[in-house]
């Protein structure tokens, strides 16, 4: 059994996912050093916490799934593989967990207007089951992106129509997660090797089913920690509605395609929930003549260290107050032993910070900002 369960975990989303978020990765790394002339951050946390993640959210919900008897018919796993694997190919507009929701629909569509045996639901009863899966899965991605998702952004610079140079930021955090499932056993009777199991006069297989989860998502007036902040709480109430929806489905089993309309316009609603989320924002981060604005801080850095943020904007360094990059090097020349800054927060509070240093460029504190090469006789 455990054999033929890794075999199945080796499919088309694990690939797909892995192709999808490699390429991510190396084109991040090349954009940073086009840009700003060095890549921000060179660890993979991003790819460990996705690891981590989304093996501890399997573990759960397999478990939850096998415990609660949730016997899903094959096509529905085709189903969530389908959607999983459009998502992740077309990541760059912007990814969800939201349409694991839509599976529902998918399947009844394919089982009504293809005549494709593979695709056969089957059985009764799988509507509330199916919910209570997508349920969970909504319950973990909020939680995964609230307590497991590191602050890896990838900032651009654009310029705006009154010439100033403007900052977005995209994050990409997907999570694996290796689901192993009950399905109906009877579809699995041509495969002579694939274990059997009966329980209360049920036949089903169990299956891996490796799913990815997460969010990508580019902010232009926010950092996208505030804007997953709220996409989090927005996964958390839509998993306790698609459980509402279950227990519904579960309570009148004749309503079976009505608890996947809902849920599909659940999952609509998260789509529209979480553009608005990403989408919000007081300002746009922009240079400043204010200022010195931080487009990004390198981790592990004494900018890190001394809690700088991207979008802070360096208003004094050592006492003496900056406009441009070229003065913030000057400044932090003219004391080369430690550094004292008197920075702005976006939402423009005053933070004190000061760190022993070395002497050097700023970049080499972890502060990148708008002029990636500044010079101390710079205009």
């Amino acid at each position: 059994m455990p054999m033929q369960i890794l075999i199945t975990m080796v499919g088309p989303v694990t690939l797909v996912g892995l192709a999808v978020a490699l390429f991510w990765r190396l084109w991040r790394v090349r954009h940073e050093r086009a840009v700003f002339l060095t890549a921000i951050d060179r660890h993979w946390t991003n790819w460990w916490a996705g690891l981590i993640g989304g093996v501890a959210l399997a573990l759960v919900v397999s478990g939850a799934s096998v415990l609660l008897g949730l016997l899903l018919p094959p096509a529905v796993g085709l189903a969530l593989s389908g959607l999983c694997v459009a998502g992740l190919l077309l990541s760059g507009l912007g990814f969800g967990t939201w349409s694991l929701g839509l599976a529902g629909l998918v399947v009844v569509a394919s089982t009504r207007y293809l005549n494709v045996a593979a695709l056969h639901a089957g059985g009764t009863g799988w509507s509330w089951r199916l919910a209570a899966l997508i349920a969970l899965l909504w319950l973990g991605n909020g939680l995964l992106l609230r307590f497991l998702n590191p602050p890896i952004d990838v900032p651009s610079v654009r310029g705006s129509r009154r010439g100033v140079q403007v900052a977005t930021y995209a994050r990409r955090q997907f999570y694996w997660v290796p689901l192993v499932l009950p399905v109906s056993g009877d579809w699995f009777n041509r495969l002579p090797y694939w274990p059997q199991l009966t329980v209360l006069d049920q036949r089903f297989a169990l299956i891996g089913l490796p799913l990815v989860i997460g969010a990508a998502l580019t902010t232009r007036k926010q950092l996208p920690g505030t804007a997953l902040d709220s996409i989090s709480r927005v996964y958390l109430i839509g998993g306790v509605a698609a459980a509402l929806a279950a227990g519904i489905g579960w309570w009148h089993q004749d309503l079976g395609l009505g608890v996947q309309i809902a849920l599909a316009v659940l999952a609509l609603g998260l789509a529209v929930a979480t553009r608005v989320a990403a989408r919000r924002g007081a300002a746009y981060i922009s240079a400043t003549a204010s200022g010195v604005r931080l487009v990004a801080v390198l981790p592990d850095t004494p900018a890190a260290k001394m809690g700088l943020e991207a979008g802070d904007i360096v208003l004094l360094a050592n006492q003496v107050p900056v406009t441009t990059a070229a003065e913030l090097y000057a400044a932090l020349q003219a004391h080369p032993t430690y550094c004292r800054l008197k920075v702005q927060r976006l939402d423009g509070r005053i933070k004190l910070a000061e760190t022993a240093i070395f002497a050097g460029a700023p970049h080499e504190l972890g502060m990148v900002t708008f002029d990636p090469n500044p010079t101390p006789d710079a205009d």
